[in-house]
C-alpha cells in the first residue's frame, strides 16, 4: 500500500489460492474425461471427420465440442472477482467503504457503478483501509488485516 494523491492505493501483484486451483484442475480433468467419452460414443474417435473445426486465436484449429481447459496465469489476478475495503472496522461486522468488482470481461464495477475501465489490478481509497477482503471466482474469501504498528 502507498499513499497517491487521492488517498491510498493498494495494487495487487498476484492472487494465489491453493482452493481454487484444485477446484479447477478437478473441473478440468472432469470435462477433459467427459469430453473424451462423448466424442468416443458420438462415433468421433480417432478415425472421425475433423470437417468441424474452429480457428482460435492463435490461428491452431480444433474441433468444435472440444474441451479447453481453464489456464491460470502466473500472477493469477483473473481469479478476483471482488475486492472491498473496509476503512471503519478492525474487527467484527465488514464496512464496504470502497468495493470493486471485476466483471467476466475485466471491466471494473467501482461501488455500484459500471465503468469502461479495464481493472489495472489497483484498489484506491480516500481513508486509510483497516482491511481488505478478496472474493474469488469460486465465492472463496480472503481477508487482510492491515497492521500500522510497523
Amino acid at each position: 500500500m502507498k499513499k497517491s494523491k487521492t488517498g491510498f492505493e493498494i495494487e495487487i501483484m498476484s492472487f494465489i489460492s491453493d482452493r481454487l486451483i484444485q477446484k479447477i484442475d478437478a473441473y478440468n480433468q472432469k470435462r477433459s474425461l467427459n469430453g473424451t467419452k462423448k466424442d468416443f460414443f458420438e462415433g468421433k474417435g480417432e478415425d472421425a471427420d475433423d470437417s468441424a473445426s474452429i480457428s482460435t486465436e492463435n490461428g491452431e484449429e480444433r474441433k468444435k465440442n472440444s474441451f479447453v481447459p481453464i489456464v491460470i496465469s502466473k500472477e493469477g489476478l483473473e481469479l478476483i472477482e471482488l475486492i472491498s475495503l473496509d476503512c471503519t472496522n478492525m474487527d467484527g461486522i465488514w464496512k464496504s467503504d470502497v468495493e470493486l468488482k471485476i466483471n467476466k470481461n475485466g471491466y471494473v464495477i467501482l461501488d455500484g457503478k459500471k465503468t469502461k475501465e479495464f481493472w489495472n489490478a489497483k484498489i484506491v481509497s480516500e481513508k486509510k483501509p483497516l482491511r481488505i477482503k478478496i472474493s474469488n471466482i469460486a465465492v472463496d474469501e480472503s481477508v487482510i488485516i492491515f497492521d500500522y504498528s510497523k
